[in-house]
């Protein structure tokens, strides 16, 4: 009773109080849009975006090293005044966004929400995860948002979602490139999901210490970031979800209280890579946010 009552509350705190992170829940969908259209080519896979008033931030990633873009809202538009493509070349204080023009508390805030953001998405996957547990099982170890570590010189891939169903063992599967997109149903066995044109394969990576999913077809080195979302889909995949019953949302169940049963199976959640910050720039050690 005890696990089934934090979890509940946990989910219930996370829907009511996620505000700017791929997962639960989206808001300022428009807003992400237009940003993530603008960052689409020549950066990397996004993993979180935080939106204050007219200013925003976010992390991308580029194999093992992430990098920041900042942008502003000017007439209804957003415009990129800090982060140059792929050279890692941002703003990682407080004061660097200020001569930015970005106002010193809303930098702080921008800065505080992106460094805890990885921590934060780990924890909404893994109760995305267990509200997924009863319908399918240790399938739903593979449930979330990706990015792939070969882009951009090994793959064309950007990122992949992979989506639960109301049917055990089946799944979808939405990979973006810079400029196409794709879905595929995948049917989960073990630590594999096959589809019609490649095989998703769950292990690990060269340390042994982390979990990566692979396919050889792609060439996709998988790292999870986030419960699954609806980031990049266009609307042709949007409607290609629904009429196939996949979807970025919890159950239906997921908020009653008995949504998680005594026979639940165990889940290894998936254990999420560590990435680094290009050493020549300083983390932000911004103040709390009162």
């Amino acid at each position: 009773m005890k696990l089934r009552f934090i979890v509940c509350c946990a989910i219930g705190v996370l829907l009511a109080l996620s505000t700017d992170l791929p997962g639960l829940t989206q808001p300022k969908t428009d807003d992400t849009s237009a940003i993530l259209k603008l960052v689409r080519r020549g950066y990397g896979p996004v993993d979180a975006v935080v939106i204050i008033d007219n200013y925003a931030a976010l992390n991308y990633r580029l194999g093992q090293n992430t990098g920041k873009v900042t942008l502003k809202r000017q007439n209804g538009i957003w415009k990129i005044i800090d982060g140059n493509p792929r050279k890692f070349d941002y703003c990682a204080e407080v004061s660097c966004l200020v001569k930015k023009g970005v106002p010193a508390k809303v930098a702080n805030q921008l800065l505080t929400r992106l460094s805890t953001a990885h921590q934060k998405q780990s924890n909404d996957l893994k109760i995305f995860q267990v509200a997924w547990a009863k319908i399918h099982g240790n399938t739903v170890t593979f449930l979330g948002y990706f990015d792939n570590l070969t882009f951009p010189e090994g793959s064309s891939v950007l990122t992949v979602s992979i989506l639960p169903s109301y049917t055990p063992n089946k799944v979808c599967i939405v990979g973006i490139t810079e400029n196409s997109q794709y879905v595929e149903i995948g049917k989960v066995s073990g630590k594999t999901i096959n589809t019609e044109n490649e095989k998703l394969v769950l292990g690990k990576d060269l340390s042994g210490a982390y979990d990566i999913i692979t396919s050889e077809k792609r060439n996709l080195e998988l790292s999870a970031i986030a419960p699954p979302n609806t980031w990049y889909f266009s609307a042709d995949t949007n409607k290609k979800l629904n009429q196939v019953g996949c979807t970025t949302s919890l159950p239906k169940n997921a908020l009653s209280t008995n949504f998680i049963q005594s026979n639940t199976p165990a889940i290894n959640y998936f254990s999420f890579a560590p990435r680094t910050i290009n050493r020549n720039h300083n983390q932000p050690n911004p103040e709390p946010i009162k």
